[in-house]
């Protein structure tokens, strides 16, 4: 048994959002065969019930938080950085002061993105890094639709990114990426022996759950798109949809109604709710509500990288999907027998359409896509995984 120290970007609790999940997971599955730390990183204030939360599975939580303004400050000399901004942002003296203190009482350090990985160069314990997503080729996408200050932080932010997640994933003990297409990126084909995918997976409580029914779809119809609604590519698609996919399904069913589900709504997003059929929700105690309400989940995703949480977890509930190409990246899922693949608004209208008329689609869809999740996106699978890998790690001589 080894002790691990796992950093943290936020505070990985409660379990809303892709990245809460993964690093909450993570430390948990590692804590299955190993005492298991976390050092956090957030903004001011944090949920103190979160923390103690979380104090009662992991052997101790250590918690750096700072105003918002401080972090942005941080930037400033990454203006001028060959590193990335992102590595920047998140670093601070007086967690640097912490780890000097205190290396010596662990055996490895879990950093979760490269938000972390700065703290472990230089350390003498080993470390293993999750890259998470190709955050480089996630911004290198929004490069061609951004606006504003971004138009000019992208171009140049996306390139160093690259440049830096190639140099993490070479010179780490170990580093996972969450699916072959951000690898693919990373690597740009080449060998990175220490660099493995390792999806996500969902949240247990889902498939303990037992499934809705589907019902006969009358005139209104409810389509649900799940999400972080401050997150660019998350903001694009509902206005995608809401916008250019929407008023086509209208004219087949003018009942239908489109749920925006997600916390921290933009102005952007929030605009939607004035469109017809469009309701934008912000936070929910348990979106797994709104999922369940959904005739179909839609996910119209033109950016981003990574594995889509928001896909596994409809499928889990055996709702019927349609989605982007993109979107279905990572997912080893068939077109038309786990989910159904449109790319263009035209083919998306038309997909959506197709599945609101027919309810042995949609049973057989769901059916399958949640038979898929059960097989292979479990956290103890996956975290199977994960020890074995850390497993090696440990074993190496120093």
């Amino acid at each position: 048994m080894a002790r691990i120290l796992s950093l943290c970007s936020r505070l990985p609790y409660p379990l809303t959002g892709g990245a809460k999940l993964r690093m909450f997971y993570t430390a948990r599955e590692l804590a299955r065969e190993h005492d298991v730390e976390l050092l956090v990183v957030d903004e001011a204030p944090v949920n103190q019930s979160a923390v103690e939360a979380l104090e009662r599975i992991f052997d101790a939580v250590h918690v750096f938080t700072y105003p918002a303004y401080r972090f942005y400050v941080n930037t400033i000399p990454g203006v001028v950085s060959r590193r990335p901004l992102q590595t920047h942002y998140y670093r601070f003296g007086a967690v640097d002061e912490w780890l000097d203190k205190h290396e010596d009482r662990f055996d490895l350090f879990y950093c979760n993105h490269v938000r972390t990985s700065e703290y472990a160069r230089g350390q003498e314990t080993p470390h293993v890094v999750d890259l998470v997503d190709a955050i480089s080729r996630n911004y290198r996408e929004a490069s061609r639709d951004s606006t504003g200050i971004w138009r000019f932080i992208y171009p140049v932010e996306w390139r160093r990114l690259k440049r830096y997640e190639r140099r993490v994933a070479q010179s780490s003990a170990h580093s996972f990426i969450i699916t072959d297409e951000d690898r693919e990126f990373v690597t740009d084909g080449e060998s990175f022996p220490t660099l493995s995918v390792l999806p996500n997976g969902v949240k247990p409580e889902l498939l303990e759950h037992t499934p809705g029914g589907y019902d006969p779809v009358e005139r209104d119809p409810t389509l649900v798109f799940l999400g972080k609604m401050d997150y660019f590519p998350n903001e694009d698609a509902a206005a995608y949809f809401a916008t250019e996919i929407l008023p086509t399904i209208r004219g087949e069913y003018p009942g239908v109604e489109f749920l925006v589900v997600g916390s921290s709504p933009s102005d952007r997003v929030r605009a939607l709710g004035d469109e017809p059929g469009v309701t934008v929700t912000g936070f929910v105690e348990d979106p797994r509500d709104y999922l369940e309400r959904a005739d179909v989940v839609v996910t119209p995703m033109r950016h981003g990288a990574g594995m889509q949480n928001k896909v596994l977890e409809a499928m889990a509930l055996a709702r019927p999907v349609v989605t982007t190409s993109l979107a279905r990246e990572g997912i080893d899922a068939v077109d038309d027998e786990h989910l159904v693949v449109a790319d263009g608004a035209g083919a998306f209208a038309d997909e959506t359409t197709e599945l609101l008329d027919s309810r042995a689609d949609r049973r057989r869809l769901g059916a399958n896509a949640r038979d898929l999740v059960t097989s292979k996106y479990t956290w103890s699978r996956i975290g199977q995984n994960l020890r074995e890998a850390v497993a090696g790690v440990l074993e190496r001589p120093t």
